[in-house]
């Protein structure tokens, strides 16, 4: 991790450009911890765009995670999600200190998160607030998942999960596709038991985390972001996240 006093602080942007002062505070004890984590996430994710000291930040923020308890553990990681799942939208070139740090910090966060999915009490912490609970499984896909998918759910969340975009090879497009109510254009995917400790396949680990957490809101439309598009137009079959990557590509 890089120093706090380096120069590197001064060029390193954030929502309030200020991201520096508050992991200052936070690391050194000055505030209330979960006020002090809430800014600081708050100023890294600013409406879900990436900023450059999110990378420098995150070795910090892993390295004080394991200093937590349990509960503080799980709100650290449920408020940091939506600032590692933005990187997707500006991608941090490989071999440079930027990628370097952001990869340091997620190696920290992965360590700390299997360590709290192995928690026997997790599901307590976690539907004692289902809205924290939602978070954490959001954060758990941006730290362990396709940060590509994690930062899809992030944005869906602005039409409360009811919608969101899918485009086709034949011209055929709709911005605005139901997930509420399953269309016929989309075949869910039917998703295994999760064991509470496996993080191999995405869909069934997301999914319960998320039955876990007691969320609905999300969960719901899982097996559909997962499963398979028939085109109403030209009826090609294509899994729904090839959808929302052209329909992001084209538009």
């Amino acid at each position: 991790m890089i120093d706090l006093n380096a120069p590197v602080w001064e060029t390193l942007s954030a929502a309030g450009n200020d991201a520096d002062k508050w992991l200052r505070c936070l690391l050194e004890g000055n505030g209330d911890i979960r006020e002090n984590i809430t800014i600081l996430a708050e100023d890294l994710s600013h409406q879900l765009s990436y900023y450059s000291a999110t990378a420098y930040v995150l070795p910090h923020l892993a390295a004080f995670c394991a200093q937590l308890s349990t509960e503080d553990k799980i709100f650290l990681i449920a408020q940091i999600g939506a600032a590692i799942a933005a990187e997707n939208y500006t991608p941090l070139e490989p071999q440079t200190e930027a990628y370097e740090q952001f990869m340091e910090g997620l190696t920290g966060l992965r360590s700390e998160l299997t360590a709290l999915i192995q928690n026997t009490k997790l599901e307590n912490f976690l539907t004692s607030d289902i809205g924290l609970g939602q978070e954490f499984a959001l954060s758990a896909l941006s730290i362990f998942g396709e940060r590509k998918h994690a930062y899809a759910i992030y944005l869906m969340s602005g039409s409360c999960w009811e919608e969101w975009c899918a485009a086709c090879t034949c011209g055929w497009n709709d911005e605005t596709l139901s997930l509420s109510d399953q269309p016929e254009c989309l075949e869910p995917i039917e998703i295994g038991t999760w064991d509470g400790k496996s993080l191999t396949d995405e869909a069934v680990w997301f999914y319960g985390l998320l039955a876990l957490a007691g969320d609905e809101e999300i969960k719901r439309i899982v097996p559909l972001l997962y499963g398979t598009g028939v085109c109403p137009n030209c009826g090609k079959r294509e899994p729904y996240w090839t959808w929302y990557n052209r329909f992001m590509e084209d538009y």
